[in-house]
């Protein structure tokens, strides 16, 4: 990774935007005084690459509250492409996270290309866009810190880890956590095969069950074979006595046939026998009948003369009633003229006198709709006040309303900047920095003092404003609910206003339309009405058509015509009319008499011969009948016999089926047998897979292949190591790791796994824990470096930049002039070599130069 440009804005203690090019240089240093911002630069490349910095979370925004957000903007080339990281963490919002690479080919400055396209690699969620950048430089940040980021207090992060830890950091640095993958995936297939073996065990101990339960199975199946036979056997017998049981059945199905067509027989001659009693009976009926007219012939004449004559009289009343008709149909027009014109009168009559029974009704309550329409005034004069006085308490209200609120916002406000004063008094407290964390001034007692009292006295300002707002807040909630109270016993004002006006223009209405109603009765309706009364009582109405009614009547008593006697005679025609009908059948009766006699004797003799067939077809019926009784007695029971068979054909077809079943259960056992061979292999393939796995799993571990390779890297990191060493501190001393060690119980044979730093100098052999200061620093700076070489040798993670924070301050001058050395040595392994230091001697033997200062407005920055 060799840096570019970096972009840093709000972040810890860089206020303002600075913006450094790196493009021009290859060795600088990082020079200013303590506290004035050169770590914050290192942190500002952690956090936009890692979101690792020394302060966490909002920690890393700057102080100032005119700051929004803190921005880092880092663009970077690696393996031949140039890419860009912005992370961005806005004031009480979530971190913003962006990953962009440019297309194109790379310019010699990178800052240049103006056609070049930023194409966005950024994932959905910052944690997904963070793996992929770790994912592109194959580190993380453990691993990019320990390998070529000397951080100020973290450069002997790596030697001052355990020995059981210092594997993994190496492991990682050297990209060994693959074997762990490998590791994992041998071991999810080792436990895929187990599974299967268990499976397979299960399918043999369930074959071994059932081949354990082939004796029971045999006997069984010979069991079923005579119980089948038996069975057999026996349907076969019943099924002949059932045949036999059907043939019977047959014939008494046809006896039954039989009886009944003698029934029907017998039936038919008994109907035609009553069919001719009934007709004897007629005859016999109709020669009474022509007896009794015989015998009455005498009278029926007589009646039959009197009949005519009284025909021949009603003759001429008919002539006589036909000019009275005539005179009738004139009188019947003038008679509906005179009724039309009466109803209308008396119809009139009735609407009027109706007319007059309403409005007395109405005139019977004026008195009360007065006192009505008073009373609803006076509830609604009442009804007004209080809409009023209710219009006031409301006023009251919103205005009580209106002051809470502004109260509530102020209090909001003057929480928040409480809330930040306590931030700043906290931060004033606890910091060790030799810098103020507000102002960036040099931080004194005297000034933490002046400071901590003037923010204490306007945060105690603030308070005292905030709780006096809070106790007149709670002041005006009680107004406010009294409002509410006095406001909820006004409620429904509206409808009854509503109600009492509606009344008094309802009432009002009312009592104006029966003043109305009466004054137009007065004039109108109660002359009308007396003299359609004196019209009635006088009889003076359809006067033309009365004067005609009366010349018709007496043109009409002129012709003497009798109304009653005309219908007189015709009841009296009426009621001798009967006679005309029998003294024909007189005449008739006289004649048929003879005829009928004869044919009553002739249908007495069909009777004779009926009746004797009658009992003939009962005789036959009555024989047959009995002879079926006798048979169905001792027919055998049909519904019986096919029962009994058909239980014995399902019990035949039950046992066949657990014939079948069981002869199954014993012809599988050897398909069976053959099938647990099978698996007996399967299981043995199996489990020298699984053997095979497991020892894959050990070479995978971290004893395995990945120590293997940490032990062939260690030499070329040690050798690279004494090789820098060597020039630290002029050829004394010589480090090397030793890998395994013994246990400290002595009856352990074995050796365990470690890596120990032992370093020999002029004293002899000692571990590095033994050393301290300016030795100590020579010696994490030689592994440190060596580590940084080797790591970036390795194809899969090149770091090409080198940056040295601090360590210098712990060396004597010519322990400082070595490293110099040193990192002159390595400068053309690495891209770019950054060196920060506050010691003045050390910044004019760098060619380039960042100075870092610390103003009013923060850090600042320039390139010399």
């Amino acid at each position: 990774m060799i840096p570019i440009q970096l972009k840093i804005s709000g972040f810890l203690s860089y206020r303002d935007a600075v913006d450094l090019d790196f493009t021009l240089l290859d060795l600088a240093c990082i020079s200013g005084a303590n506290g004035a911002g050169k770590s914050s630069l290192l942190d500002a490349f952690t956090w936009s690459l890692f979101g690792e910095a020394r302060g966490k979370g909002v920690d890393v925004l700057n102080l100032s509250p005119d700051v929004k957000e803190a921005l880092v903007a880092l663009t970077f080339q690696y393996e031949g492409n140039v890419y860009r990281v912005q992370r961005t963490l806005p004031r009480n919002k979530s971190t913003v996270l962006e990953f962009q690479v440019l297309d194109g080919e790379p310019l010699p400055n990178p800052l240049l290309q103006g056609e070049g396209i930023w194409r966005p690699l950024t994932e959905k969620s910052t944690r997904e866009t963070q793996a992929r950048i770790e994912q592109t430089l194959q580190l993380d940040y453990e691993t990019f810190i320990n390998a070529s980021f000397f951080l100020q207090g973290k450069a002997d992060q790596f030697t001052q880890k355990k020995a059981s830890e210092r594997k993994a950091i190496l492991s990682s640095i050297l990209g060994l956590e693959i074997w762990e993958t490998y590791k994992e995936r041998t071991a999810d297939k080792r436990k895929a095969l187990e599974g299967d073996v268990t499976e397979i065990d299960g399918r043999v101990a369930e074959i071994d069950l059932e081949l354990s339960e082939e004796e029971t199975r045999k006997t069984r199946l010979s069991e079923l074979e005579k119980n089948l036979k038996q069975i057999s056997t026996a349907r076969e017998a019943q099924d002949s006595i059932l045949a036999n049981i059907k043939n019977t059945t047959a014939i008494l199905n046809e006896q039954k046939k039989l009886v009944q067509t003698l029934e029907k027989s017998f039936n038919n001659l008994q109907f035609s026998l009553s069919t001719l009693e009934s007709k004897i009976a007629e005859k016999e009926n109709e020669q009474n009948d022509f007896a009794d007219l015989v015998s009455r012939a005498k009278e029926i004449e007589r009646l039959y003369k009197a009949w005519k004559k009284v025909k021949e009289e009603l003759g001429e009343l008919e002539n006589s009633a036909s000019a009275f008709r005539e005179y009738d149909e004139k009188r019947q027009p003038l008679l509906r003229e005179i009724e039309v014109e009466k109803v209308k009168l008396e119809q009139e009559q009735e609407g009027l006198s109706n007319q007059w029974s309403v409005i007395s009704e109405q005139l019977s309550v004026v008195g009360d709709l007065e006192k009505q329409i008073e009373s609803a005034k006076r509830s609604l004069v009442e009804v007004e006040k209080k809409i009023a006085e209710q219009d006031a308490v409301e006023g009251q209200r919103n205005e009580a309303k209106e002051k809470l609120a502004g109260l509530k916002s102020e209090n909001e406000i003057l929480r928040k900047e409480m809330d930040e004063y306590k931030i700043r008094i906290d931060s004033l407290e606890k910091t060790d920095s030799a810098e103020c964390p507000l102002c960036g001034q040099e931080l004194t007692e005297a000034h933490r003092k002046s400071t901590l009292n003037e923010l204490n006295k306007e945060g105690k300002k603030k308070g005292d404003t905030f709780r006096a707002n809070k106790k007149e807040m709670d002041e005006i909630e009680k107004q406010i609910t009294d409002y509410e109270s006095r406001i909820t016993n006004y409620k429904n004002l509206d409808n009854e206003r509503l109600q009492f006006s509606n009344a008094v223009s309802t009432l009002t209405l009312q009592l104006d339309s029966i003043h109305v109603q009466s004054k137009e009765w007065e004039k109108l309706g109660a002359k009308r009405l007396k003299e359609i009364n004196k019209i009635l009582e006088n009889g003076k109405f359809a006067v033309d058509a009365q004067k005609e009614l009366a010349k018709l009547d007496k043109e009409l008593a002129k012709l003497g015509y009798d109304v009653s006697a005309h219908e007189s005679k015709r009841k009296e025609e009426l009621t001798l009319r009967t006679v005309e009908e029998e003294h024909a059948k007189l005449d008739k009766a006289k004649d048929l008499s003879k005829r009928i006699e004869k044919e009553i004797k002739e249908l007495a003799e069909e009777r004779k011969k009926k009746k004797e067939e009658v009992d003939s077809a009962e005789k036959s019926y009555s024989e047959a009948l009995n002879v079926l009784a006798e048979t169905e007695s001792k027919a055998p029971n049909l519904q019986a016999a096919e029962d009994k068979f058909y239980e014995l054909k399902e019990n035949e077809n039950r046992i066949r089926d657990e014939l079948g079943a069981a002869r199954q259960k014993v012809d599988v056992l050897a398909t069976l047998r053959i099938r647990r061979k099978d698996y007996e292999s399967q299981r043995e393939e199996l489990n020298q897979n699984i053997l095979r796995h497991k020892s894959l799993e050990r070479a995978f571990g971290k004893d395995g292949v990945p120590a293997l390779l940490i032990e062939q890297a260690l030499p070329q990191i040690e050798q690279k190591a004494n090789d820098l060493l060597d020039k630290l501190s002029d050829g004394r001393m010589t480090i090397r790791f030793i890998t395994q060690a013994e246990y400290k119980d002595k009856k352990r044979d074995d050796l365990k796994e470690t890596l120990d730093i032992q370093i020999s100098d002029s004293s002899g052999s000692r571990n590095y824990e033994m050393y301290s200061g300016g030795e100590a620093f020579r010696v994490n700076f030689a592994i440190r470096l060596a580590l940084s070489e080797i790591l970036a040798q390795r194809k899969g993670a090149r770091l090409q930049t080198l940056v040295i924070d601090e360590g210098f301050g712990s060396q004597d001058a010519q322990g400082r002039q070595r490293l110099i050395e040193a990192i002159n040595a390595v400068k053309n392994d690495f891209a770019k070599i950054f060196v920060i230091t506050h010691i003045d001697e050390l910044k004019d033997a760098f060619p380039n130069r960042i100075e870092v200062e610390k103003t009013e407005r923060g850090s600042t920055v320039k390139i010399v």
